[in-house]
């Protein structure tokens, strides 16, 4: 079985590698959202420049929130920038929709979404759902799914937030319940970085049975944030359609106000994904 691995970041706020971070090597970069602060066109210019010359085979991006250009509905919309994001031969530029991208001969099929719920401030956001329209929204999400890349968290889960007891969507928890997804990259709430493993139970369809939190290596030094689901160099290997891996990787350490800027590193993910034909084997 191919083991892929997976560079993941999200809510990088206008900066970029070398700014505050740096971008270790993959198969596959998974930006999930908030790649600007302001969302205008200029900020968007600069974020595409810095994806474009990130050397990954495959490059899967979302909008978030802050990304004002890039919706349709908000009045900071720019037609000729969400153009150049859609067009560009070396992204995937997902927005609520899937594709199925093929990475060392394996296909992976991915659903991604910018959408987050709507906050109830003045500020007017980007891609915000009414919660009382958030389980139609991710009704929409195929139970056939290998990695599901969303801007906001399930609710529940690494949804840690300054500015929300829980800042993670209910409908989008059920979602995951349903859909069971091998991996889930998300961001929005930064203080909810990290990784941990959920493990389904057999009985209503959401249930789960535990939940296990990722030990971060990289933590407070210079080694990689690697989460390792492969079982190898004593990691566990995930069991698929029986556990999600969900990943927030929010580069942001802290939310906008909350005090000096401070960085988390991307974390990479290595997984298995079964190539055509090949079943994988259960525990």
């Amino acid at each position: 079985m191919p083991k892929l691995r997976l560079t993941c970041l999200s809510d990088t706020h206008n900066a970029s590698p070398g700014e505050g971070f740096t971008l270790p090597a993959g198969d596959v970069l998974i930006h999930a959202g908030d790649l600007t602060n302001r969302g205008s066109p200029h900020e968007l210019q600069k974020a595409l420049a810095w994806l474009r010359e990130a050397d990954f085979a495959v490059k899967v991006v979302v909008a978030g929130n802050h990304d004002l250009a890039l919706d349709e509905r908000h009045e900071g919309f720019d037609g000729e920038v969400r153009k150049l994001v859609r067009e560009d031969e070396g992204l995937v530029y997902l927005e609520h929709e899937s594709k199925v991208v093929e990475v060392k001969g394996v296909k992976v099929k991915v659903f991604g979404s910018p959408y987050s719920l709507a906050s109830s401030g003045e500020k007017q956001w980007a891609f915000q759902t009414p919660a009382d329209a958030a389980g139609e929204l991710w009704s929409a999400v195929p139970s056939d799914i290998d990695v599901l890349i969303t801007h906001t968290p399930p609710l529940g889960h690494l949804d840690a937030s300054a500015h929300w007891t829980r800042g993670g969507c209910p409908a989008l928890k059920q979602a995951l319940g349903r859909v069971r997804p091998s991996l889930h990259v998300c961001g929005h709430c930064h203080e909810g970085r990290g990784g941990e493993v959920i493990r389904w139970s057999d009985g209503a369809e959401g249930e789960h049975d535990c939940v296990t939190a990722w030990r971060d290596p990289g933590l407070g030094n210079r080694k990689q944030s690697l989460f390792d689901l492969t079982g190898s160099r004593g990691g566990c290997a995930l069991r698929r359609g029986r556990e999600t891996a969900v990943v927030n990787a929010s580069i942001m350490a802290k939310s906008h106000g909350r005090g000096a800027k401070a960085f988390n590193k991307p974390i990479v993910v290595d997984i298995d994904i079964p190539a055509d034909g090949e079943v994988p084997q259960e525990e």
